[in-house]
């Protein structure tokens, strides 16, 4: 009996490693790959020399090295190439940037299905622009976006702000709306430790992390308690001159320990000591580690981000509003382990009804609809 071909899909990201986008497409393509139809193709400008055994192709974007000055939209050629080379059925793109409204220019022009994730809030914003960068690459690749964004065949998002956020600034409605995902906690969690609170992401200003130093020296009269900071430390130039003076006061911070970057097997470890997770950023799209301490009973205080409301309105962490309310309420939690239980029981029950592996075979079944819906369409010279 002959068996089927698999279907070609080409996934488009800027890095294969990094935060909690290119975790997600790690796990999306451990579903792929699983379900034996597809062959999966990962197309990057940053490739992993160090990943783990891959169960799928790669193809570096560019020449590698440093992003070109101009940003991504300057590897439009290499992207195209590459995808006529390896001519997919479907394109999965993940992280706006350059290479989203290429992906829509080879999907529009060889009528292959593009479907587009939605990886922050900032994505669907016309205002997302950093004057600290070079404004004339900011506006392309802005431009490059907002092309992808109009003409993506499929839109899916994280939450129903980025379905509202696409369609008041762009008049589009996305497709279907699927939450983060992420295997159970397998870990044996031991929370007989010392009482510890962490703080996980890359060191960039928008992250935030020196709103978390503040807080551990806020806290120092909390004896016994430890601070921990799990994340890569910033590799551009513009952002080491901003961390400098941030190590300095991690180092200057007696209860506060800086254990730079980890493997998520490492930082799902730490969790399952935790007790207490904090996020400073200014802005996400659904936090990772919200559902990694959740499934790891870790109780979760946001001083910004509260995608859809899901901390206040189902009772699965403190949203804290500003620094001094960030204090109160880590202060809280500290001395009241029925209140850290609580939250810890809610999430996770939370995230195991919401947030499972269930959510990639929904993403699956989209890719799916693409695939099929390609077959037999014309192709553009």
């Amino acid at each position: 009996m002959l068996t089927a071909p698999k279907v070609k899909i080409c996934i488009v990201s800027p890095s294969e490693q990094g935060g909690g986008a290119e975790y997600q497409i790690s796990l999306l393509i451990d579903s792929l790959v699983a379900s034996n139809r597809y062959e999966v193709h990962y197309l990057a400008h940053f490739l992993d020399e160090s990943a783990r055994a891959r169960n799928y192709q790669t193809l570096r974007i560019g020449a590698g090295g440093a992003v070109p000055s101009m940003g991504y939209l300057m590897e439009a050629r290499s992207l195209y190439s590459a995808l006529r080379e390896i001519d997919p059925r479907v394109i999965y793109q993940r992280v706006a940037c350059a290479y989203t409204g290429i992906c829509a220019w080879y999907s529009l022009r060889q009528s292959v299905p593009l479907v587009w994730h939605v990886a922050s809030d900032t994505d669907l914003s016309s205002s997302s622009l950093d004057a600290g960068r070079n404004f004339l690459r900011l506006r392309l690749e802005k431009w490059a976006v907002e092309y992808g964004i109009r003409n993506a065949t499929r839109i899916v998002a994280q939450t129903r702000r980025q379905v509202h956020l696409l369609q008041e600034n762009y008049g589009r409605n996305a497709h279907t709306v699927i939450g983060n995902f992420h295997p159970a906690g397998l870990g044996s969690l031991d929370k007989g430790g010392p009482l510890t609170v962490v703080w996980i992401g890359n060191l960039k200003p928008w992250k935030r992390p020196d709103a978390f130093v503040r807080l551990a020296q806020r806290l120092t009269i909390c004896r016994q308690v430890r601070f921990v900071m799990i994340g890569a430390p910033a590799a551009d130039s513009r952002n080491q001159s901003w961390q400098r003076p941030l190590m300095h006061s991690i180092e200057s911070t007696p209860n506060l320990e800086y254990w730079g970057q980890k493997s998520h097997t490492e930082v799902n470890e730490l969790l399952d000591r935790s007790h207490i997770i904090v996020n400073t950023s200014t802005h996400e799209g659904f936090p990772n580690t919200f559902i990694q301490a959740w499934l790891r009973g870790v109780a979760v205080v946001s001083l910004q981000v509260d995608p859809d409301e899901v901390l206040e309105r189902q009772h699965l962490g403190i949203a804290a509003q500003s620094e001094e309310g960030l204090v109160e309420a880590v202060r809280r939690l500290i001395e009241n382990a029925d209140a850290r239980a609580d939250y810890a029981l809610r999430g996770r029950k939370h995230a195991s009804a919401n947030h499972s592996l269930r959510n990639a075979e929904d993403l699956m079944r989209v890719i799916d609809g693409c695939a099929a819906d390609s077959v037999g369409l014309p192709v553009n010279s």
